[in-house]
């Protein structure tokens, strides 16, 4: 049998997978691991860094920058210590009846996650700064760990219904049942009841793409579970430009990018194109009942959704081993290759992420790679659909 990069992956994925479900923590001995084997270097480097500072002559007299304090989700200058609340949406569009579109609420969102999850359909997840920023948002629908994964680093409250027999089991070992609203109690896990009320929009669609929520609602639900909406965060998401210095990254030199299709499946691909004027990327989705591309609008406003930034990062995804109903595992750990989209240019990176409980980073030769300031669509897409991956001028 050929030994191949995707299977070693997949097999350290399956090994990751026996830890969780056995109940070890890989949270401890990893990075104790780690510390071992970079912690001398790191603090020598460190060292040799404060000394060399030391030795540099003095600043110049030009005033000095108040403290950095940056929304996490957007980099531009905070306003308030909300927590950031991660909402899930269904996104299916099959027929009539199997219909989640038009979204709602979408548009307010900071960060907009968009991933497989299991029959070939895609989820979102939308990220809001704070409980007072979400309107009426929807349809609801079931968590998974592959979302779930990219809120913890940041102690996000995950607010769904429904949940996979997976993401029940990195809540339970990862500890993140006091912050998973509408979750299930597989394995004996706490469960905290979401709050939300139905559509029936015209009694056209399924019953299960009827359900939304709102931030009153969700207050109302954190209030129920004894969960705090504040949350004072001294870092961001992504690192963006400075705010305090107006700084833009324009990514001279780099290729022109102005068309984007993002492929999940087939019958699940989300295309932007950029829009000079107003420095964004304009979203639609295709759409199998309709058999072409659509603009993705938000229902409540009418607003065609749009982003200052666009993250595409590639990661070998596939079935979870077993009956697991096809419900899709990504393979955090092995990271990949990654695509920036901003000003209409594209900057070629990689991706990291070696926990569930350490964020995702982009970096290029080993260095953080900056987004601008505003939102941001990040889509983890399976390193099989590559291939249809598209962008150009």
């Amino acid at each position: 049998m050929k030994i191949t990069r995707r299977l070693l992956l997949r097999c350290s994925a399956v090994f990751a997978g026996c830890l969780v479900f056995t109940g070890a923590s890989t949270k401890g001995s990893f990075m104790d691991w780690l510390q071992k084997v970079f912690g001398k270097e790191e603090a020598a480097s460190s060292s040799a860094a404060s000394s060399a500072a030391s030795s540099q002559p003095a600043a110049s007299s030009a005033p000095a920058l108040p403290p950095y304090d940056a929304d996490p989700l957007t980099g531009e200058a905070k306003t308030g210590n909300g927590r950031i609340i991660g909402v899930m949406v269904n996104n299916i569009c099959n027929s009539a009846r199997q219909n989640a579109r038009p979204h709602r609420g979408l548009s307010s969102a900071s960060i907009l996650i968009e991933s497989k999850v299991e029959g070939n359909i895609s989820r979102l997840c939308a990220l809001y700064n704070n409980v007072d920023a979400i309107p009426e948002v929807g349809p609801l629908r079931s968590g998974r760990d592959q979302f779930l994964q990219l809120i913890m680093p940041w102690q996000g409250l995950y607010y769904h219904d429904g949940e996979s027999v997976f993401c029940t089991q990195y809540i339970s070992q990862w500890n993140y049942s006091g912050l998973n609203i509408g979750g299930k109690s597989y394995f004996n896990t706490p469960t905290h009841p979401h709050v939300a009320h139905r559509d029936s929009r015209g009694g056209v669609v399924a019953y299960e793409h009827t359900e939304f929520t709102s931030g009153p609602e969700i207050r109302q639900a954190a209030q129920n579970a004894s969960i705090g909406l504040t949350y004072n965060y001294d870092t961001t998401f992504f690192p963006f430009t400075d705010y305090r210095t107006g700084e833009i990254e324009l990514l001279e030199g780099y290729e022109a990018a102005r068309s984007i299709t993002v492929r999940h499946s087939a019958n699940y691909q989300s295309a932007f194109s950029y829009s000079s004027p107003d420095k964004v990327y304009r979203m639609q989705m295709y759409s199998a009942r309709t058999g072409q591309f659509e603009a993705a609008v938000d229902e409540l406003n009418g607003q065609q959704l749009a982003f200052e930034n666009l993250v595409v990062c590639f990661a070998p995804i596939a079935a979870y081993p077993g009956d697991s109903g096809d419900v899709q595992q990504v393979q955090y750990i092995a990271g990949g290759e990654a695509y920036l989209f901003t000003r209409g240019r594209v900057r070629v990176c990689q991706w990291s992420k070696l926990a569930p409980d350490l964020p995702l980073e982009l970096t290029d030769n080993g260095q953080p790679v900056s987004l601008n300031r505003g939102r941001t669509y990040l889509a983890i897409v399976d390193e099989d659909e590559q291939g249809y991956f598209t962008f150009n001028a």
